[in-house]
């Protein structure tokens, strides 16, 4: 081989840019379609996995109730009971997560609704066993405290840990109050502390929802997040090119999923927003990755099928390294006078040329320095580069190696000496 590099620019006609930027267009779209399939299914898997979880709640609250079956009214058991059975119905009907979030929060009324129920019974009952106003009013402390204990201390210091310790506090007076067995002078505090019981509890009930209401959007968030990235997985393309980036994300979504069952909801908001556009980032980065592919494999192509033209027999094309999509492709072909050239077509950048066979010698400029020249081999290569604009729409620049002379005009080769090998770059 010759030891001067030769090389050019190779730039592809608006026209043909088009036709492959069309040709992306459409397999992106066939890559779309595939993606929306994957993401169906998952959505679907999602959909069924929430449905089976709240079967699993509704059935529980249903063996509750019957469970319980004696400290309810009759006629609040069967209300119960037909509210439960009218969820199990929706919740085979459902076909949306949004749906079955709304019959989750049914179902937590019904709970509410079951304790409530629960409670009323309670108190009718002991009123009946309480003729004094004194075991009454004891009877309504206790319910104050049985509802306050019911309410985790957990729950209470997060939503509202200022009212829990005033309700203590009035609770004590309230007990002391009663102790001391004049009905009259416990009315007004029990009162305040009924007040203030049912005001913690809307405030812990306010709170429970609200978290509730966080919890579920972010859980949808990280659904729909889990969506895209198995649609990313599906495609093809992405993996070539964003693989390495797409497994770094799954590890990234299955950390904040972790957090979210740790009860970090609000720290992974703005990461699921970040990883979100990422997904966009990955599919924009692939699609204009293959589309380099794509200009580089057909200038290696067209430089293929152009040196047949030119009498050559194509001894290799194929990837550089063939591991790495972004290698360079490589074409080899020789003729049948013993000339030979091999061509390196990288996805940005200048195309290299190996010439063999071809006449090289040296001469002096007129400034006094040594030049080389490779006129047959230049001639070839500018042959060839005719046919690629002409026929392919592919623009190849000047072809220059390291010791050309810029200054000199390109002669005959048959004039000039012959060597055996050279080296060119086109740029």
């Amino acid at each position: 081989m010759s030891g001067s590099p030769k090389f050019s620019e190779a730039e592809i006609a608006e026209w043909k840019q088009k036709i492959l930027a069309a040709q992306r267009q459409r397999q992106a779209a066939i890559e779309t379609q595939r993606r929306k399939e994957a993401e169906e299914q998952e959505r679907q898997r999602q959909l069924e996995e929430s449905r089976n979880q709240i079967q699993i709640r509704i059935q529980r609250l249903l063996s509750d109730i019957n469970w319980q079956w004696t400290n309810f009214y009759i006629q609040d058991a069967v209300v119960l009971q037909n509210h439960c059975q009218n969820q199990q119905q929706a919740i085979v009907q459902a076909d949306s997560e949004i749906q079955l979030l709304e019959i989750s929060e049914k179902i937590i009324n019904i709970e509410q609704t079951m304790q409530g129920l629960l409670q009323r019974k309670r108190r009718k009952e002991a009123e009946k066993k309480r003729k004094l106003d004194i075991e009454r009013q004891q009877f309504e402390l206790e319910e104050l405290e049985r509802r306050i204990a019911a309410i985790p201390d957990t729950e209470s210091l997060k939503f509202d840990a200022a009212g829990r310790q005033q309700l203590q506090q009035v609770l004590h007076n309230v007990r002391q109050t009663i102790a001391a067995g004049d009905p009259v002078a416990v009315r007004r505090p029990l009162t305040e502390a009924t007040a203030l019981v049912q005001k913690h509890q809307r405030q812990i009930v306010q709170g429970q929802t609200n978290l509730r209401h966080a919890q579920a959007q972010t859980k949808h968030q990280l659904t729909e997040l889990k969506i895209s990235l198995t649609g990313l997985k599906a495609d093809p393309v992405i993996m070539q090119w964003q693989g390495a980036v797409v497994a770094e994300l799954e590890a990234e979504v299955n950390a904040v999923q972790q957090a979210i069952f740790a009860g970090q909801n609000s720290q992974v908001v703005d990461k699921i927003r970040e990883l979100r556009e990422r997904c966009q980032t990955i599919l924009a980065t692939a699609n204009t990755a293959q589309l380099q592919a794509d200009k580089r494999d057909y200038i290696a192509d067209s430089i293929a099928e152009t040196l047949q033209e030119m009498g050559f027999s194509i001894t290799f094309h194929q990837p550089e390294h063939p591991e790495h999509p972004a290698t360079s492709v490589i074409v080899g072909a020789t003729n049948n006078i013993g000339k030979g050239i091999s061509v390196s077509v990288p996805m940005v950048g200048k195309v290299f040329y190996d010439v063999d066979g071809y006449a090289k010698h040296s001469m002096t400029t007129v400034d006094g320095n040594s030049t080389t020249v490779c006129d047959e081999a230049e001639q070839m290569l500018n042959g060839m580069h005719n046919v690629l604009e002409d026929k392919f729409g592919v623009k190849m620049g000047e072809v220059w190696w390291t010791e050309k002379d810029p200054k000199r005009t390109l002669r005959q080769a048959e004039n000039l000496p012959h060597e055996r090998q050279s080296r060119s770059r086109s740029k």
